[in-house]
Order: structure tokens, then C-alpha cells, then sequence
């Protein structure tokens, strides 16, 4: 019975699946974005994309619409992904964050704090 209660944790292994589909089509996700007015259903199928991966990480402890987006313009690109203050969500964001951080060269941060 005290098990139903117990925070589960964030399966390392499904961040690192996560950071690393992303980071290899980040070419892509960026380019949906540049392009959103010239086509509108590729920029929403790519982030529906990006919200199926999220949702690999997230569903272990957290049942709650997921809430992220990103943006950018240039060499500046950001992945802001809301935790709202659930304990669950808190870990995998700051887990994926660090992951992030961990890449030489990466066009790409996450804000965390949101």
C-alpha cells in the first residue's frame, strides 16, 4: 500500500532517448518554426512530434496536459519546457536540462524555471 504514495523517478534512459531525438532533428524543428507562415501544417505536425517524445518522459509520473514551446531567431534557440511546480515534472526538466547543457556546440537551451 505505501508504494502508491511513493514519487516515482525519472528514467534516465528515456531523457537521454528524449535529448537525443531532438538534438537530431533540431535542424528541422528549427526550420518548422522559420517557415510556420509559409507552411503552417508542417510546424504543427513537427511540434505534435515534439510533444509525442516529450510524452515518453513525462507519462511515468505525471497524467497532466504537457506544456512546452520553443523558439528563436539566429544562433539563439530556445526549448522552455513548464513543470508547474509538480515534483515529477520538476526532476525530468532539470534532468533534460542538464542533458542539454552537456552538448559542445549546442544551439539549443532549456528554461526550466517556468
Amino acid at each position: 500500500m505505501l508504494r502508491l504514495f511513493r514519487q516515482k523517478s525519472v528514467d534516465e534512459k528515456k531523457v537521454d532517448a528524449f535529448v537525443s531525438w531532438f538534438i537530431n532533428n533540431a535542424d528541422r524543428i528549427r526550420l518548422s518554426v522559420e517557415n510556420k507562415d509559409n507552411d503552417r501544417n508542417s510546424m504543427l505536425s513537427v511540434l505534435d512530434e515534439v510533444e509525442l517524445q516529450l510524452a515518453k518522459v513525462y507519462r511515468d509520473g505525471y497524467k497532466g496536459q504537457i506544456e512546452f514551446d520553443y523558439g528563436g531567431a539566429n544562433a539563439v534557440w530556445c526549448l522552455n519546457l513548464y513543470h508547474k511546480d509538480n515534483p515529477f515534472l520538476v526532476q525530468a526538466t532539470e534532468m533534460i536540462a542538464s542533458r542539454f547543457k552537456q552538448i559542445d556546440q549546442c544551439e539549443w537551451t532549456v528554461q526550466t524555471d517556468i
